[in-house]
């Protein structure tokens, strides 16, 4: 018994097999059948929220999905404010920016009714200017309560840029 295994034969048997119609459908019907899947795949992704899970494994916490060129706006609404030459604009921008903070601080998981318990829940390491923070929280809280409080132009640019560094820590601005 005699096997004569024919090697060209066999390629162009299977190369012919490969571009015959049958095999063309075949791989028609493959191909939508994975676009089919990965699409189904990525749909229960979102679905299930790996968005925020996988903002959490980058970030440490979830911040939510906020829109860059808003934030941006609102942010330079706030140093508008300063160009004035008015204590009054100086305060408002304080208090929104502090505002900002307590918003953000809230979404990223930091319980409590204000930035001062939110505050206190930040471990070492979690918020690069945490003591600044309060110091600024401070400020925001002698413009709400004492009647007589002036700040000066310089003094509400240090407590905006407290407020700016956190809102770029947290990847807000």
């Amino acid at each position: 018994m005699e096997f004569n295994f024919n090697y060209n034969q066999t390629l162009e048997f299977l190369t012919q097999a490969y571009y015959s119609p049958f095999f063309t459908v075949i791989k028609f019907f493959l191909v939508v059948y994975i676009t089919v899947l990965l699409v189904d795949t990525i749909l229960l992704l979102i679905l299930r929220g790996v968005g925020a899970n996988l903002r959490q494994a980058i970030k440490g916490m979830d911040m939510p999905a906020v829109s860059k060129n808003k934030a941006l706006k609102n942010w330079q609404a706030i140093k508008n404010r300063l160009k004035s030459e008015n204590s009054s604009q100086y305060k408002a921008a304080i208090l929104e920016a502090d505002k900002i903070a307590d918003d953000i601080l809230s979404k990223v998981g930091y319980k409590g009714k204000n930035i001062a318990e939110r505050l206190e829940q930040v471990k070492p390491g979690q918020l690069e200017n945490v003591e600044d923070l309060r110091s600024a929280h401070e400020v925001r809280n002698r413009i709400i309560y004492e009647k007589d409080f002036t700040i000066d132009e310089k003094g509400a640019e240090n407590i905006i840029k407290i407020y700016e560094n956190l809102l770029k820590e947290l990847d807000y601005i």
